[in-house]
């Protein structure tokens, strides 16, 4: 199901909404995966990107995403002219994959690890656009380069916040006497909170949702991410005196780390 088609958001989710006409987004579905645009080594891993921070809203993750390709370009700029060809060659990957996978890990995070700037995604979107143009697609270069941004800023955001949103209906019903309310940017940027748990006035513990990605990953990123947001928690702690619980949940709100039910159950039990 695509984006466009999910269900509105509920209070509190900011949500891009596709604007392009639906049919001709659709018809660009297939020129962009035959095309392999949205590999990682032509994106970025971009739902390892957005776990990086927490953010007020959607535009600063997109603006985050652009800046994270400022740096991609700094560390290009100390390579040498043949490795950094290697790695700015966009569809590499569908014409030579042992190329890609000869290279150094560090290498290679280069192009995994970090986003794009906007002018790069343009660049992608003209590139679908011509392909369009050799298969007979009747398209616009202007709705490629929007689709290109869609899928990989907007389709990254909106699928981060329906986890959430997905995650915390079945939390609900399981804690059906207790509410669960969304943190601020700010509030979450600050303690790594992305809700608290509250029964009538009385504030009970910070909720944490996570993909599985996230706790399976070693990347020295997600090591930082995890030390960051650890220190941010701890902060939550010794304010308010609560502890956060970390929920690990897949897109459907399927929760993967059962014992959080009976760990935040006890934790109320005491309250």
């Amino acid at each position: 199901m695509s984006q466009q088609d999910t269900a509105a958001p509920g209070e509190g989710y900011d949500f891009f909404k596709n604007t392009l006409d639906a049919e001709k987004f659709r018809l660009t579905n297939a020129p962009w995966n035959e095309l392999c645009l949205n590999d990682p080594w032509s994106v970025g891993i971009v739902t390892n990107v957005i776990e990086l921070r927490a953010f007020k809203n959607k535009e600063e993750w997109e603006e985050f995403y652009y800046k994270m390709g400022d740096i991609r370009l700094k560390e290009l700029s100390r390579l040498d002219e043949a490795t950094v060809a290697i790695l700015e060659d966009e569809l590499l990957v569908t014409h030579d994959t042992e190329v890609i996978d000869g290279l150094d890990w560090t290498i290679k995070n280069i192009n995994f690890q970090n986003g794009r700037t906007r002018a790069q995604l343009d660049h992608k979107g003209s590139i679908l656009y011509n392909y369009c143009q050799k298969k007979g697609i009747d398209v616009s270069e202007d709705l490629c380069k929007e689709a290109v941004r869609f899928r990989v800023i907007c389709e990254t955001w909106n699928g981060i916040m329906v986890r959430e949103r997905n995650t915390i209906a079945v939390l609900s019903e399981h804690f059906g006497d207790l509410r669960f309310e969304k943190t601020d940017g700010a509030f979450d940027h600050q303690y790594a909170v992305d809700y608290e748990l509250w029964q009538g006035d009385q504030r009970l513990c910070g909720i944490q949702v996570k993909p599985a990605s996230y706790f399976k990953s070693f990347a020295p990123y997600i090591k930082r991410a995890k030390a960051i947001n650890a220190l941010k928690n701890r902060e939550y702690k010794k304010e308010q005196g609560l502890p956060v619980f970390e929920v690990v949940s897949d897109m459907n709100g399927t929760v993967l780390n059962h014992d959080v039910f009976s760990e935040i159950a006890n934790h109320i039990e005491k309250a």
